[in-house]
């Protein structure tokens, strides 16, 4: 039985944060694969140069000790070695800095036409969303509010101070665009296994883009000290199979919500929006 739960859990997808976690959270959109590839490659060559380096000072340490030379060389300078160690370095920084420079444009890089457009406003100490390409002057805005579960108010599999009242629902491989504003002070949306993290500074709109490539609960947080609760400003997100038009509705509680029906009907559109992509 524990070997069957071993498996599970690792194999799993992880999109939350895990007791004793030691790596990142398993990437579900290209750019957050990006940034883990970007950090596996260059842990590798830090563990070559930690190597080379071990053993340069290992080797000193040994030939050139104390009892082994009791006559230091005087040593001023040597040619070939201060030119082997300035032109290595810059090859390996090379090979950093070109993947690094193309992920870095990359995560800046917007889509023109997404097929849904989220806006998210933070707030002492919650997020409000709203899919702006629904909101009309003859129907109810589509915006809601989206507060933390007190830590003794959690149901059954849920987790504990990540969960939220009100979680945001999209299609899975949708282009997606994220407003990102405060409503007071500086906050930062930032989802781990999306690869996201947007900051919302007073007065300003910052955008990001993002597609989702799999299916789960994706659970954020803010990332900027914003004041007592900053702790508890979190920002779940639940991805979808494009499916149906009634995905969207599960934004809500349950078909007693206020907005459902406005929800499904807004969700016919989206869904047509989203498999043109």
């Amino acid at each position: 039985m524990i070997v069957l739960e071993w498996l599970f859990l690792t194999i799993a997808p992880c999109d939350a944060a895990e007791p004793w976690q030691l790596g990142s959270q398993d990437a579900a959109t290209p750019m957050m694969q990006g940034i883990i590839d970007l950090h596996h490659d260059i842990f590798f060559f830090l563990i070559l140069i930690f190597v080379f380096v071990s053993w340069i000072l290992v080797r000193a340490l040994w030939h050139f000790h104390y009892k082994k030379n009791p006559i230091p060389q005087r040593i001023v300078h040597g040619t070939t070695i201060e030119i082997l160690w300035t032109i290595f370095p810059s090859i390996i920084l090379m090979f950093i800095a070109i993947p690094s420079f193309a992920l870095l444009y990359s995560m800046d890089e917007v889509i023109v036409d997404p097929a849904i457009t989220i806006k998210a406003i933070g707030h002492q100490w919650y997020w409000t969303y709203e899919y702006s390409d629904y909101n009309s002057s003859d129907e109810e805005s589509l915006t809601f509010d989206s507060y933390t579960i007190p830590e003794d108010d959690p149901e059954l599999g849920q987790s504990r101070l990540l969960e939220v009242d009100n979680r945001v629902v999209v299609p899975e491989k949708t282009h997606l665009r994220i407003i990102v504003t405060p409503a007071d002070v500086p906050h930062s949306w930032a989802v781990p296994s999306l690869g996201v993290k947007c900051d919302a500074v007073p007065g300003r709109l910052n955008q990001t883009s993002i597609s989702v490539q799999r299916e789960g609960v994706y659970y954020g947080q803010c990332s900027e000290i914003c004041g007592t609760n900053h702790a508890f400003t979190r920002a779940p997100g639940n991805i979808g199979r494009l499916l149906s038009p009634l995905w969207l509705s599960r934004t809500t509680q349950g078909a007693s919500h206020p907005r459902s029906k406005l929800l499904q009907r807004a969700a016919g559109a989206v869904w047509s929006r989203g498999a043109r992509q």
